[in-house]
């Protein structure tokens, strides 16, 4: 509308019209004070609605500090526009012109004379009134878009393309008011009026833009509470903070951990409630803990939604050192050169794959076995193990190690053992048995097979070797009387490391066995 009220003025102040058209300018005019009455109130609340922001930032002070001066550079600008309607329809003693519609000449004599503007035509002052308002315009908003002076020759208007040079070459003072009937002045003063109320409006409705874009207009309420811990033991205090949280279901927000996208995911919190959420999951691991065993982490937010800077935040919680505990059958003793198998517990903590188990090669070695189990395997007397979680040292643990225990021998006769004080006859069939702790066999299976590889019997005819622990009396000749003496005895075993072949040497100390034949 304004478009085409500006473009329907403009054509017919160049055309210089007749007395015949004039009443039109005042239909004009009219219609122009209405419309710049509607479009002030408007505007009025544009200033309103950004001055009832609740939200607490300086950026939205500054906006309202900026608005408030917006309106009143405006209402300053039009009172004194006013004025100068005022001027044209009022002889020099403020008397108001019996015909103001139909006078041609009072207008152009009064804004072009330079006496009425004491050494500057009032057409003139008018001029730098209406560019400087929009030069305190722009200072007060900063905007990148700056807005361009509404003082127009008739160069400056597309519709006038094709007149003539002198026509626009003609300085703005001129084009504006010579030549131009009184009522048309005034419409065109009207019609400026209408410009720098919509530079106005678009200002206000930028500034609103930006109160609007620190808080979105929420169509979703939901308590929440932020709980220092969800997961107490019994008697423990629970301690949260409850507030309100709200959402725009109508806003697709996108979310980052850091750098890295997070999947947001519809989530009803309540019956016909949803809100968009992002999933953040990692393992949490540190390592600056306190003597409490505690360590402050944090990691950094960012939600983006339309037409506002990102929101970002720091998000600060709390890593409590890991207390390992390892579980097995046995103590904390572990027994050299065996494999040892340990399971590791953490409490709170279900998943262990990240935990990992170390040691120096002087030491020995770890075998991981799966999650939350591993085999150490000693080659000294004390191991030093490092538990690290997810790269990060939570502790050293130290054990123990003492060498596999000697083989007890038991000698038989068939199935029973042997009475030393009876003896055996000379065609018994002797076998050598080891027995080993209990608690050594289950704890350690894979290393407790022991065997008899070579075995050493004196006899009266000298000595006799066998490889394995079963002796035939009557290959050695035995007889009534006799005294067998086993002198030695090499012991091997089986292994936890393949690497050993199921054929370690054991190192005890022997004593030898007689062997009474009666």
């Amino acid at each position: 509308m304004i478009g085409m009220m500006y473009m329907v003025l403009t054509a017919l102040l160049a055309l210089n019209v007749s007395s015949a058209v004039l009443e039109k300018f005042a239909i004009i005019n009219s219609t122009l004070i209405d419309l710049v009455k509607d479009s002030g109130e408007s505007n009025d609340k544009l200033v309103e609605a950004i001055e009832g922001s609740t939200v607490k930032s300086e950026v939205v002070d500054a906006t309202k500090v900026k608005a408030k001066q917006v309106r009143e550079l405006t209402k300053a600008t039009l009172v004194y526009m006013d004025e100068v309607k005022v001027k044209m329809s009022t002889d020099d003693k403020g008397v108001a012109l019996k015909e103001v519609i139909q006078d041609t000449h009072h207008a152009d004599e009064l804004m072009l004379n330079e006496k009425n503007g004491k050494g500057s035509s009032l057409a003139l002052i008018y001029q730098k009134k209406l560019d400087k308002h929009v030069v305190q315009l722009n200072e007060i908003l900063k905007f990148k878009e700056q807005f361009k002076l509404i003082t127009k020759r008739a160069g400056d208007y597309p519709m006038f393309a094709n007149a003539k040079q002198e026509l626009k070459d003609q300085p703005y003072d001129a084009f504006a008011f010579h030549g131009t009937p009184t009522m048309g002045a005034i419409a065109y003063v009207t019609q400026q009026q209408t410009e720098i109320l919509e530079y106005e409006r678009k200002a206000l409705t930028e500034l609103l833009a930006v109160t609007e874009g620190k808080v979105y207009k929420v169509d979703q309420l939901v308590p929440m509470v932020r709980a220092q811990s969800n997961s107490l033991v019994a008697g423990a205090t629970y301690e949260g903070d409850l507030f309100l949280a709200g959402a725009a279901s109508g806003v697709d927000p996108v979310m980052f951990k850091g750098n890295e996208p997070v999947k947001v995911q519809e989530v009803e919190i309540s019956p016909g409630i949803k809100i968009k959420m992002g999933k953040i999951s990692f393992k949490a691991s540190a390592s600056n803990y306190d003597n409490n065993g505690l360590a402050k982490m944090s990691y950094p937010v960012k939600i983006v939604v339309p037409n506002r800077d990102p929101i970002v935040q720091n998000i600060e919680y709390n890593v409590i050192r890991p207390n390992v505990k390892f579980e097995s059958a046995a103590s904390s003793t572990l027994y050299k050169d065996c494999g040892n198998v340990k399971n590791i517990s953490i409490p709170g903590l279900s998943d262990m794959s990240s935990v990992s188990l170390s040691c120096s090669p002087e030491d020995g070695k770890i075998i991981p076995l799966g999650s939350g189990q591993f085999s150490l395997l000693p080659s000294r007397a004390e191991m030093k193990v490092r538990i690290t979680m997810a790269g990060a040292d939570i502790g050293i643990e130290k054990f123990s190690a003492v060498p596999v225990p000697e083989p007890q021998f038991v000698l038989k006769s068939g199935s029973q053992e042997i009475n030393f004080e009876k003896g055996v006859s000379p065609s018994s069939r002797v076998t050598v048995d080891i027995r080993l702790p209990d608690a050594f066999v289950a704890q350690n299976k894979k290393d407790a097979g022991y065997r008899i590889t070579k075995l050493r019997i004196s006899t009266r005819a000298g000595t006799k070797e066998f490889t394995s622990g079963s002796i035939n009396l009557a290959d050695l000749g035995a007889r009534s009387g006799d005294n067998l003496a086993i002198t030695s005895i090499t012991v091997v075993r089986s292994t936890y490391d393949p690497k050993d072949d199921d054929n370690l040497p054991v190192n005890f100390k022997f004593t030898p066995i007689a062997i009474p034949v009666k």
